[in-house]
C-alpha cells in the first residue's frame, strides 16, 4: 500500500503539475492475490476525479513472475490527495481543471 500512495502521488502530481499535496484517504482498497518473493510489481495509476482542491486516483498493483511472465493483481483501491498551501491548509488549485 505504501508503494501505491507514493507512485499515484507521483502520477497525481506529474499530471495536475502540483506538488505539495497529502493523501486524505485511501478507499475501496482489495488485496486480490498474494505476492511472492522474487516477483516483480507493476503499479498502474488513473486519475477518477478532480475536484477544487483534492483529486482521486485508482491504482493497481500487478505482479509478474519474471520466469513465465504470469501476470496477477495483487491490490486495487482508491487514493484521494488534497493540495495545500505552505501552511498546510487545502488550497483550490484544480479549480481551472474542472
Amino acid at each position: 500500500m505504501a508503494w501505491l500512495d507514493k507512485d499515484l502521488y507521483v502520477f497525481a502530481s506529474g499530471e495536475l503539475k502540483y506538488k505539495n499535496m497529502v493523501t486524505i484517504s485511501m478507499n475501496k482498497v482489495y488485496f486480490k492475490n498474494p505476492a511472492y518473493l522474487g516477483e516483480v510489481i507493476e503499479i498502474y495509476g488513473a486519475l477518477s476525479k478532480i475536484r477544487r482542491s483534492s483529486v482521486t486516483t485508482k491504482g493497481r498493483a500487478i505482479a509478474v513472475d519474471p520466469e513465465t511472465e504470469e501476470r496477477r493483481t495483487i491490490i486495487e483501491c482508491e487514493i484521494t490527495y488534497v493540495a495545500v498551501n505552505k501552511d498546510g491548509k487545502p488550497q483550490g488549485v484544480f479549480k481551472n481543471l474542472l
